[in-house]
Parts: C-alpha cells; sequence; structure tokens
C-alpha cells in the first residue's frame, strides 16, 4: 500500500523544476509548497504576508499571557504557604494537577477545535480559566488551591499544542519551524517576563492581587481574540485542477491568483465565526479522540513525547524552586529580586527560539540541497548537540550554585542556560514530528502533549522530595544526567529515524485516507 513512500521524507528544493506542483515565487523559486494550496484566497495558506503576520502575533500575544499569567503565583509561594495552610510541597501538588489537567485539557480541546474551529476552542479555554483565577483569589484553603488549578490547567489546554496547529494551517513546511520558534519564545518568555510584574504585584499588593489580575488579563485576551482572531479551520477539498492556479510570494502584499473564475473574498463575520462546524465532514469523533493513542505506536512520536516531556522538567525546575532558593540564606531576596531572575531565562529562551526557528530552517533547506533536494526531518535533529551541552552547564550553574552559596550570577546565568535549553529542545522535537506526519500534526501534538504534561506533573510531584532527600547539588547533578540521557536518545533516532518512519507508513496512509486526504497532501 505504501509504495515507496516514507511519511516526512519529500523533495523540499526543487531546482530544475521537475516537480509539477505548485512552488514558491519571488526569491526562492526553487522551494517546493508543502503543502500544496488550492486555488482559493479565502484558504489560509493563501493569506496575504500581512494577514499571516497578524494571526501570528495574535497567537503568540495569546501564548504569552496564557502562559505567563498561570505562573503569576510562582513569587508568592512563601505568603500562598502559610494563608493556605500548607506548605512548598503541598504547593507544589497544586502544581503538578496543573501540568496533569493540561494534558487532559489539550486531549479534550484539539479534537473539539479539529471540528468546530480553533477561534471557540482558544475563548472557551479562556473563560474557564479565568473561572479558575476567581476562584484563586478567594481561596482561603488548600483544597480550593487543588480545585483552581484543575480549572486553569483545562482552561490552559489549547496552548499546549493548538497554536501550532494553527500556524501550520498557515505556513508552509520550509516556513514551520521559525514560526513554531516564536510560539515556543511566547511560551517561554510569557513564562519568564509575566513574573517580573508578578513581584511587584505581590509585594506591593498581595498575593490574591496576582490573582485577579490573572483574571482581568484573561478576560481583555478572550475579547481581542474575539475580536481579531480568524479562524483557520478550512473545508480542503484537495481538488486543485491546476498547478498553476495560485503562486505565493513570500515578499508581495498578496498572493496572485490566476484562476478563470474568481472566487470571493470572504466577509468580517464570515472569517470570525462563532464556530465553523461541517468544515472537517469527514473525520468522525471517534477517530479524532481514539488517533493520538494509536500514535503511540509511531516510534518517532513515541520518542518527540518523551524527549519534550523531560524538556519541559528543566523549566519547572526553576518555576518551582525559585521562590525557595532564592529567598532564602545566603541570598535572602525579597518577591520582586526574585522575579527579576527570570530575565536571564527569557534571554536564553530568545536565544533558544532563534537557533531552534529560524535557523533550523535555514538549516534543513542548506541540508536538503546538499542531499538532491530532499528533507528528512532527522536533518534538524543535529541542532540538539547544542541543547545537550547548555542545558547540563544551566542545570549544574543553577543547583549546585545555590546549593554551595555561590555569587547569584553564577545560579542567574544558569537559568538562562536552562532557559535555552528547553526551549529550543521543544521546538525542534515538536518540529521533528510536524515534519514527519504533517497530515495527523494535531493529534501527534495531543500525545507529546500528554507525555509532557505527565513526566512534568511527575517532576513537581517528585521535585520537592527529591531536592530533600538527595540535596539540592546532588539532586541537580542526578538531573543532569537525566538530560544528558535523554540527549543521547537523539543518536539511535538520527540512524534510524528513517527506517522507523518507513515502517509506519502503511498505518499513516490508512489514516490520511480516513481523512479524505490524497497522499500528496500527507
Amino acid at each position: 500500500m505504501s509504495d515507496n513512500f516514507i511519511p516526512g521524507t519529500v523533495l523540499l528544493v526543487d531546482d530544475a523544476h521537475e516537480q509539477s506542483t505548485k512552488h514558491a515565487t519571488g526569491k526562492h523559486t526553487e522551494i517546493v509548497l508543502i503543502p500544496p494550496p488550492s486555488d482559493d484566497p479565502n484558504d489560509p495558506l493563501n493569506w496575504s504576508p500581512g494577514r499571516k503576520k497578524l494571526h501570528l502575533v495574535l497567537l503568540c500575544v495569546y501564548t504569552f499571557f496564557q502562559n505567563g499569567l498561570i505562573n503569576f503565583y510562582g513569587v508568592a509561594y512563601d505568603g500562598l504557604a502559610p494563608d493556605l495552610n500548607t506548605t512548598f510541597d503541598g504547593l507544589n501538588t497544586g502544581s503538578a494537577i496543573l501540568f496533569l489537567f493540561s494534558g487532559v485539557g489539550s486531549t479534550f480541546w484539539q479534537p473539539v477545535a479539529m471540528k468546530i474551529g480553533r477561534r471557540p476552542v482558544y475563548i472557551m479555554g479562556l473563560l474557564l480559566a479565568l473561572v479558575g483565577s476567581i476562584m484563586g483569589a478567594v481561596q482561603t484553603e488548600w483544597g480550593v488551591w487543588v480545585a483552581f488549578n484543575v480549572f486553569w490547567g483545562v482552561g490552559c489546554g489549547p496552548k499546549e499544542g493548538l497554536p501550532q496547529i494553527s500556524l501550520q494551517d498557515t505556513y508552509f513546511a520550509h516556513q514551520i519551524g521559525s514560526k513554531v520558534g516564536y510560539w515556543a519564545l511566547s511560551y517561554s518568555a510569557g513564562a519568564f517576563v509575566i513574573p517580573l510584574v508578578a513581584g511587584y504585584v505581590y509585594v506591593e499588593l498581595s498575593w490574591r492581587w496576582c490573582f485577579w489580575m490573572t483574571a482581568i488579563g484573561f478576560a481583555i485576551m478572550a475579547l481581542v481574540l474575539f475580536v481579531g482572531l480568524e479562524e483557520t479551520l478550512y473545508p480542503r477539498t484537495y481538488d486543485t485542477p491546476s498547478c498553476e492556479g495560485t503562486s505565493i510570494d513570500e515578499d508581495a502584499k498578496t498572493p496572485h491568483t490566476t484562476t478563470s473564475s474568481p472566487i470571493a473574498m470572504k466577509t468580517y463575520r464570515q472569517t470570525h465565526p462563532l464556530h465553523s462546524w461541517g468544515a472537517n465532514p469527514h473525520e468522525s469523533w471517534s477517530n479524532l479522540f481514539l488517533r493520538p493513542f494509536q500514535l503511540a505506536l509511531f516510534p518517532p512520536v513515541l520518542w518527540a513525547g518523551i524527549f519534550t516531556g523531560v524538556s519541559i522538567c528543566w523549566w519547572a525546575a526553576i518555576f518551582t524552586t525559585e521562590s525557595q532558593f532564592f529567598t532564602s540564606s545566603p541570598y535572602n531576596w525579597s518577591g520582586q529580586q526574585v522575579g527579576l531572575t527570570n530575565a536571564s531565562a527569557l534571554i536564553g529562551s530568545l536565544l533558544g527560539t532563534l537557533y531552534a526557528g529560524n535557523l533550523s530552517d535555514w538549516f534543513v533547506v542548506f541540508v536538503a540541497r546538499h542531499n538532491r533536494g530532499i528533507r528528512e526531518p532527522e536533518h534538524r535533529l543535529s541542532l540538539l548537540l547544542a541543547t545537550a551541552i547548555l542545558t547540563s552547564a544551566g542545570l549544574v550553574l543553577y543547583g549546585v550554585g545555590v546549593d554551595v552559596g555561590l555569587p547569584w550570577p553564577v545560579p542567574v546565568v544558569g537559568m538562562g542556560m536552562m532557559g535555552f535549553g528547553f526551549t529550543a529542545s521543544s521546538i525542534i522535537g515538536e518540529t521533528y514530528v510536524l515534519d514527519s506526519y504533517r497530515a495527523v500534526a494535531a493529534e501527534s501534538l495531543v500525545l507529546i502533549n500528554i507525555f509532557r504534561n505527565l513526566i512534568g506533573m511527575a517532576f513537581v510531584f517528585a521535585g520537592q522530595p527529591w531536592l530533600i532527600h538527595s540535596g539540592i547539588g546532588p539532586a541537580y547533578l542526578q538531573m543532569m544526567a537525566m538530560g544528558l540521557i535523554a540527549h543521547l536518545s537523539v543518536v539511535p533516532m538520527m540512524i534510524w529515524g528513517k527506517a522507523l518512519r518507513a515502517m509506519t507508513a502503511g498505518r499513516y496512509l490508512r489514516m490520511v485516507e480516513e481523512r479524505g486526504m490524497p497522499r500528496e497532501f500527507a
């Protein structure tokens, strides 16, 4: 059934223009457009560059605030614990539940978004998170702390994978790495920039105002998306009659259309619907909910889930310990000062985004040119060498530096290295799956997020006992070993990844057929 087809192995650079499929125009006419766009100007793949950028900016702003606001209380642990009559360990239990239900939320929201559209899912998630914030602001006991984390987890589920799908709706394969990189930067930046403000809110007002501020932020963000975010769930028919219909000029203001009977552009109300029920009639609810678990039998998806899950632990290793480490001796900092340390992780995340996004897109095209124009998803994985080195060094500088009481620049620089590591690792791991199994990317990301959140939850649960049992310095050396082992798993993927993808070709094509999609779109 699968012939010589291998998922993810595609002709990306076609200098001789031997392929009849559509190519980019302007500076990059040798780039094959994957997937091929339709002849409809309403197709998100055919949107003008400005329209695509606005959509990208809104998704990044959403992710920035969503991920930042749920980290707003991290600097207030020392105030929350006594007021809720609990301990740091008890608070971390709530944070672990947040991880768990973020994965549950992602598992629920992703199929819903494939049926009713991306827009309503983003907005409904924000409204649920708003309810959770109000619960957090008025909580007086640990039980409410747990309940509010459940609301936040489910409400924030859409940010775990759905933005990448929205970006895949609008960008081609040779562009997706940098765009996922911008999303990942927003994800990391939110987690580190927003707490800078949180420190001042906590000190000047109270920890309750940390939650009221998140409630206000979620409400504003829901309104912004309701007014400005366009729907990208497109009723693709895959019957492009010619290859000449639409060419995409990445430097032009609008796509060039040469169809004999132009299709009318949608109105504002049509591009900003309350829902898009009926746009994806080929997919059954059962397939959408069960397929992520079927993808657990695809080794590349399974590997990416475990690898990115381990990577997210280094974010949790900062978020759940910074208040404990820096408010204690020898630093004895205030909440404001603790919040400012996140600037280092932000800078690291920015550099990690440029490395794993823009640089990796350039690198993939460069390697494809020297591989007869063929792109293999494993080409990106070689870039993980840098994340292995910097993440390991960061864990040592942060954990051991705090343990032996080194001057504050040492652990703070370590936070920056960890920020680079988990941001770049997450981008490359997720983009590897997007490159490999484009047609089932949404379901693949659901599985990845399940692994990521389960591993993150387990890490947060185990973190405090781990530190108590082993000591801070030894625990972070053990984390470094765990990170190196995870990175060593990249080596067999680079060697046998293509063979593993070939083994899944038949099952993958059956999934593609279930979606009513021809092979060239797979």
